[in-house]
């Protein structure tokens, strides 16, 4: 095994141990009444998010002296070419109202490429996961093990007419304009909210997708890993633009000449 990949590997070993004792953390909170504050932006944390918080930068900063952090909830922390980018409960709102739809993003960028990403739903007991050139796997987790693991592959839909468009009440967090002509360019599909996996486990083709480079950056390796993309509103790959939109990869080039057309 080459350098590169054994530490590819124990860069995602840590990730999922990250992800274990976040999961340990905001399950102890869950289904309990919470101290909760409305953040500037006008989004809910609690006391869960906080304390998921403080394990996940403290634990990389002891682990991981060398590295950055970002996360949601305690901004950056430290400058490296190596960067873990974490959201310790995405999906705030379902936990505070004891629904499953939450978890917690971990992402390792390096040199502004994400190499290692990790995704939780500890209610259900699922996870996502990918390394760089490894693949992409769902699987659950039983204690510290991942069991029932499946590669996963993004739908072969090749016409943006046939897909599967997908979304769950947006308001106005996505370009009116552009989600116009989504909506109207293939089936649409009403989600639960935050349903961020649809594409990822082929349940949808395409989906606009609100949200900061915590909410995005796991699902540019995962679904990349996939064979799907993450687009920029621009029909680039940047996450910092307020939105982006998950493909399965083979409707591409339509989205961007939709998304071009709706500006």
């Amino acid at each position: 095994m080459s350098s590169a990949a054994r530490e590819a590997g124990e860069d995602l070993a840590f990730a999922h141990r990250l992800a274990d004792g976040a999961s340990a953390v905001a399950l102890g909170y869950f289904g309990s009444a919470t101290r909760t504050e409305t953040k500037a932006d006008g989004s809910p944390v609690g006391e869960a998010d906080l304390a998921v918080d403080e394990l996940l930068v403290q634990t990389i900063m002891d682990e991981r002296p060398e590295d950055a952090v970002l996360s949601e909830e305690s901004g950056p922390v430290g400058e490296a070419t190596r960067r873990w980018i974490v959201d310790p409960i995405d999906g705030t709102v379902a936990f505070l109202a004891g629904a499953p739809e939450w978890g917690t993003h971990i992402a390792l960028e390096e040199d502004g490429l994400v190499v290692a990403a990790v995704v939780t739903r500890p209610v259900l007991g699922l996870r996502w996961w990918a390394a760089r050139g490894a693949g992409a796997f769902r699987g659950r987790a039983e204690g510290a093990q991942l069991v029932g693991v499946e590669r996963l592959h993004t739908s072969s839909v090749p016409v943006l007419r046939e897909a599967r468009v997908a979304a769950w009440d947006l308001g106005d967090e996505v370009d009116a304009g552009a989600l116009r002509a989504l909506r109207s360019a293939g089936r649409w599909v009403d989600l639960e909210y935050n349903d961020l996996l649809a594409v990822l486990d082929a349940r949808a083709d395409v989906m606009p997708v609100p949200g900061k480079v915590w909410d995005h950056a796991p699902f540019a390796l995962l679904l990349s890993e996939a064979g799907g993309s993450v687009l920029d509103p621009l029909g680039g790959e940047r996450l910092d633009m307020g939105w982006v939109v998950f493909t399965n990869g083979h409707v591409d080039d339509q989205v961007r000449a939709l998304l071009a057309g709706a500006r």
